[in-house]
């Protein structure tokens, strides 16, 4: 199983926000912006018997347009990618419906919303937005590839015991993920062979 992490990349430019000539993002790096990069790679690896290079899913979000706000905008990417590589696609917020969906053998792209309501909610997986990958799941518990990890990321105040990891796997509720998606729509993209 393919793991990729974004922190490895700062210095690999991925200009995002691109729409607007005074962001900061445009000179970005997929450190910064490339979650969604990342996910879409490890979702071809699950999936397929080929693989997507880090450096041509980030040359296909830039030529499709994909980076004109800031980070990857998985609604434009993501049927470019399914096409490419032969996969079903479809969107929903429906966390037992993404559960069903990963269970037929499936992956799902999770959209993280991050902190909101004035601080009264701490995003479990990002303070942002951020894209996550769901590989496996079933009622109780969610495995999901993270392309932010890292060390003590889940003993933050309003993260602690929602998220147990081991190695580059992280597991959680499908209600940690509920709420995390929740603001967002869709709040998963999901694929399948």
């Amino acid at each position: 199983m393919k793991y990729i992490s974004q922190l490895d990349y700062e210095g690999t430019p991925y200009p995002t926000d691109v729409k607007n000539p005074d962001s900061p993002m445009r000179d970005g790096s997929i450190k910064m912006a490339g979650c969604g990069l990342c996910s879409l790679c490890m979702v071809v690896d699950r999936l397929t018997c080929e693989s997507l290079p880090l450096l041509d899913c980030r040359d296909l979000a830039i030529e499709h347009k994909a980076n004109l706000d800031p980070g990857t905008d998985l609604k434009v990417l993501s049927p470019v990618i399914a096409q490419k590589y032969g996969l079903q696609y479809e969107c929903t917020d429906d966390t037992k419906a993404m559960v069903r969906w990963v269970q037929n053998g499936g992956c799902a792209i999770a959209n993280v919303g991050g902190d909101r309501d004035e601080g009264k909610y701490i995003g479990v997986f990002s303070h942002g937005g951020h894209y996550i990958t769901v590989i496996s799941a079933d009622e109780k518990e969610l495995c999901i590839l993270d392309p932010s990890l890292k060390e003590g990321k889940f003993d933050e105040t309003g993260r602690q015991g929602k998220v147990r990891v081991v190695g580059n796997f992280a597991y959680c509720a499908p209600e940690v993920l509920a709420q995390d998606t929740d603001n967002r729509s869709p709040g998963y993209y999901l694929f399948a062979r």
